[in-house]
């Protein structure tokens, strides 16, 4: 069989990856040199059986934990890091919590108001949908008298009918559902972004040059109160506990919100998270004392700003339009929920 020829792919895989970013670099060399040896083994005969054992590796998780570690989001993430506690002279402790709330501020408060702007604005579409339901439900009769249509070619002209109006709507109400993805689109990559360079920094990763030695050094002694040393976990695991408690009080606040009885589906989505909420507890346990100071102010100023978006006062200053089902005593109304369930889980376990 004659040798596959890939020499001038190397090369340029190894010349380009010279101009990328230190992340980009290493995992194109990496990955250009076990494509060599891949191409080797392949003229030496080896069976394909092998080939796939080697791209099983080449995709392991340890890989994949490598090159996040080294990726370039993560490296901004480090260098911002850096940059507020080189111009402000703060701890590394309240450096964390700083950035972490400025951060929160300035990025996801923002695209919260945008998020339920779109919401309320999409559900105040009901009261003129109200109107068109029952104008397609008179034309769809008509049509099923004139046309002689069974009950499925009715259904099918209803909902195409509905879905085009809906569609109307949306468009000149500039309100789809999928805008209010958004913050998820942006919050996500931040919080992992932070977690995995507040963890390179405690591990001296991914160079230990002398700039990773320093900043661990000041890691060891600059943290607050009870954990000194944020390049350890927290010695008496207060700061886990609060993250796994401030994440269960997040998502209870939001379904005690809710005042109609939630779908299969959604009570599954809720159900889920409260598991995660619990499993983070135990991550956050082993992880360096500076990446959970990070969680406990993303997880407090989340519930925080859950809250505040709650309040209608603030709903109106951020000019978010009235909804019929937006509550005028959101945490009264929250408070008298929690009381019924607490007293109904007494009542069932007595």
């Amino acid at each position: 069989m004659k040798p596959i020829q890939v020499s001038v792919v190397e090369i340029m895989f190894r010349f380009a990856g010279t101009w990328f970013h230190r992340g980009a670099r290493s995992t194109l060399l990496r990955y250009s040199f076990q494509f060599a040896e891949r191409r080797e083994l392949f003229q030496q005969g080896v069976p394909s059986t092998y080939h796939g054992l080697c791209a099983v590796r080449c995709f392991s998780l340890q890989s994949w934990a490598q090159t996040l570690s080294q990726s370039t989001p993560v490296a901004y993430a480090q260098d911002l890091l850096d940059a507020v506690h080189s111009t402000s002279g703060l701890s590394w402790g309240t450096t964390i919590v700083v950035t972490s709330l400025a951060l929160r501020v300035v990025v996801t408060l923002p695209l919260a108001v945008y998020q339920h702007h779109v919401l309320a604005r999409f559900a105040n579409l009901d009261r003129e949908m109200a109107g068109i339901v029952q104008e397609l439900k008179r034309e769809t009769t008509q049509a099923v008298r004139m046309f002689n249509l069974n009950e499925k070619q009715a259904r099918y002209l209803y909902k195409k009918n509905f879905k085009r109006h809906l569609q109307r709507l949306v468009v000149r109400d500039n309100c789809h559902p999928l805008k209010a993805a958004l913050v998820v689109l942006f919050q996500l990559p931040l919080w992992v972004s932070l977690s995995v360079a507040l963890r390179n920094m405690a591990f001296m990763m991914p160079y230990q040059d002398l700039a990773a030695q320093a900043t661990y050094l000041e890691l060891s002694v600059g943290g607050m109160l009870w954990f000194t040393n944020l390049t350890q976990p927290d010695p008496l695991h207060i700061v886990p506990i609060l993250v796994g408690i401030t994440n269960l009080m997040n998502i209870e606040f939001h379904v005690l919100q809710r005042q109609k009885h939630m779908a299969w589906l959604r009570r599954w989505i809720t159900n889920f998270m409260r598991g995660l909420a619990l499993v983070s507890v135990p991550v956050a346990w082993i992880m360096p004392a500076d990446v959970a100071l990070y969680w406990l102010c993303s997880s407090g100023f989340a519930l925080g700003q859950n809250m505040l978006m709650a309040a209608p006062r603030f709903r109106r200053a951020c000019s978010i339009p009235i909804t019929a089902s937006e509550s005028q005593t959101p945490f009264r109304d929250v408070a008298v929920r929690l009381r019924q369930r607490l007293d109904a889980a007494f009542r069932t376990s007595s």
